[in-house]
């Protein structure tokens, strides 16, 4: 499916950007804008914040990393998200429908395929071959209406194969890059799924691209959980499994339950609780965190009541620190042993798991006894302990106050001032990493005022586009680019400057084109006027005084290799060239 470009424009100017990157940073309001400290880079632990959001203009610019977007950009960047979703995530928060475009985007042969098998295990499952399975499914209480809306199928291990049915519709290299098939010693293709009851795992779009298989009966050397390795479709750390499913019934739920299983999601699904989804064949991620914060503030995690299944969810709890804000309410349902969810609803219905919710135990409990757990507080070692404990933990927090609160409970567990650990912490680790993050500014910083100065006119006064000082930038000009971006204010004067953002295609452009969208100075016209021509006069003046200075290192034997290449490249895009800069050119080329 493709979205026409008129509702992308809609939709930027519907979605306040304040309140999509709000519901993931804390900001601060300075003035007519907003700062946060900078997702993209440092991790979150900047000393001062760099990351501006302008409300105005729909658009933010990290003055750190120089990071730039517009919400979209955003969504896609922070939450892993690829253009479909983060579109559909902010339609969804300003109640606008996604149209479908009559012609349908070209889906890759990776994504075909995987649908085509879909297919395949679904048919496989109707028929004679899916006896066993179907018994199975009614064995665990799962209607066949509820197979269908899931597309279970069954893979079978008798021929034809799933590899001879597909060969013929697709060429080998794709088949070999899908992930449903292995090659033999003899180099033979074969199943990676065989007599198994197969999962779609589908995207958020519906499209199939992935599947878990469990067997059956219990098989030597084979495991009972098979899941697809990670392909050009498929990045287990981004998927859901069942969230494709409960945005075709809510678009957005109250509350998300995630679960470990497949058949935990069904399970609750055939018991009509149908918000819930599992992490598919990986440990919950971040990622997948983000995700369902997407679509969601309160979510209960429900893994199995065993070992394995309470370190998951203190894993859940690492993962999740630094995206803890105010409004987000994560709790945790813990089972009895040998208890999973599909189990519990199986046996005791709907009700008495919703009734779980009320006995849930919020984040910070479970927290913060945990944290206790760790040593004995009734002496002095202990509480040192446990404060060394939670101390890479606390600063993993970003909302300023959430952390504070935990910092001050920490305090009180461990009796000793928790807030001059965090500090210390806090400084050492910025020492350590601050070759790493630091940021080098540009070497060409008058150029980059220039180009930013002649944005910023454009973007308040459009018009100014048909200037025709914009002449003095030739096509084969380093800055052609502006006349790109000009180029693009006369086909739509009227444009909201995102949506401008939404077109440019390089990256680099994008953040200097960001940095002028954030800028808080406001010109009258006449000034605009100005600025575009005395920025222009100073990148054409630019090319011609570099060439010089290219030419003057030359004559003292001062060139690097590259600023030979540089010079040679000035040259030969001259339409004319002197008699002594065709013998420069020899000479430059026999260096």
């Amino acid at each position: 499916m493709s979205i026409p470009s008129t509702f992308i424009d809609r939709l930027l100017s519907s979605v306040n950007i304040v309140d999509v990157i709000g519901r993931r940073l804390t900001l601060e309001r300075r003035g007519g804008a907003y700062w946060a400290k900078c997702p993209f880079h440092g991790s979150g632990e900047e000393r001062t914040a760099s990351f501006k959001v302008y409300e105005e203009t729909g658009t933010y610019h990290c003055f750190g990393c120089k990071e730039s977007g517009n919400a979209i950009h955003f969504l896609r960047k922070h939450d892993g998200l690829d253009f479909l979703e983060a579109v559909e995530t902010l339609a969804s928060q300003v109640g606008m429908e996604v149209p479908k475009q009559e012609t349908p985007i070209d889906t890759s042969n990776a994504t075909k395929i995987n649908n085509r098998a879909a297919q395949v295990f679904y048919e496989q499952l109707k028929s004679s071959q899916g006896e066993k399975t179907i018994k199975y499914l009614k064995e665990r209480g799962v209607s066949g209406e509820t197979a269908k809306f899931f597309q279970l199928g069954y893979s079978s291990n008798k021929k034809p194969s799933l590899y001879e049915n597909l060969k013929g519709e697709f060429n080998e290299t794709d088949l070999d890059e899908s992930g449903l098939f292995g090659k033999n010693d003899d180099g033979e293709y074969y199943d990676r799924f065989r007599d198994r009851l197969m999962f779609p795992i589908r995207n958020i779009k519906g499209e199939c691209i992935a599947f878990g298989g469990r067997l059956l009966s219990d098989k030597k050397d084979q495991a009972k959980y098979l899941n697809s390795p990670e392909t050009k479709t498929y990045k287990k750390k981004y998927e859901l499994y069942g969230l494709y499913e409960i945005r075709v019934i809510n678009k957005r739920p109250e509350s998300i339950f995630l679960v470990e299983g497949y058949m935990d999601v069904i399970g609750l699904f055939q018991h009509d609780i149908k918000n819930a989804v599992a992490s598919s064949g990986t440990a919950f991620t971040q990622e997948q965190l983000r995700k369902i914060l997407s679509y969601t503030n309160t979510i209960y995690i429900v893994f199995d009541g065993d070992e394995a299944g309470y370190k998951a969810s203190w894993r859940a709890v690492e993962n999740a620190l630094p995206l803890l804000r105010e409004d987000t309410r994560i709790s945790f349902i813990f089972l009895k042993p040998d208890e999973d969810p599909d189990s519990f609803v199986s046996t005791n219905g709907k009700d008495a798991f919703l009734n779980l919710v009320k006995e849930a135990k919020s984040f910070s409990d479970f927290f913060f006894e945990y944290v206790k757990d760790q040593d004995d507080l009734s002496t002095l070692e202990g509480r040192s302990m446990v404060a060394k404990f939670a101390l890479p933990l606390v600063n993993k927090i970003s909302n300023d106050t959430l952390k504070q609160a935990y910092i001050n409970e920490i305090s009180k567990i461990c009796d000793l001032d928790f807030s001059k650990l965090i500090q210390g912490e806090s400084k050492f680790s910025k020492q350590a990493s601050s070759k790493k993050e630091e940021v080098k500014e540009s070497t060409n910083t008058v150029l980059r005022k220039s180009v930013i100065g002649i944005f910023m006119a454009l973007i308040q006064y459009p018009k100014l586009s048909s200037m025709r000082e914009f002449s003095s930038i030739t096509h084969d000009s380093k800055f052609n680019f502006i006349n790109d971006i000009k180029a693009l204010y006369q086909d739509a004067p009227d444009s909201n400057p995102s949506i401008i953002f939404e077109k440019i295609e390089s990256e680099r452009i994008k953040n200097i084109f960001g940095e002028a969208l954030v800028s808080e100075i406001k010109l009258s016209e006449e000034d605009a006027i100005s600025m575009i021509k005395d920025c222009l006069k100073i990148i054409s003046q630019t090319d011609s005084e570099r060439e010089e200075i290219l030419k003057e290192k030359y004559n003292m034997q001062e060139l690097t290799s590259a600023e030979k290449r540089e010079l040679q490249q000035i040259i030969l895009k001259k339409d004319k060239m002197s008699q002594d800069e065709e013998a420069l050119i020899k000479n430059l080329s026999s260096i």
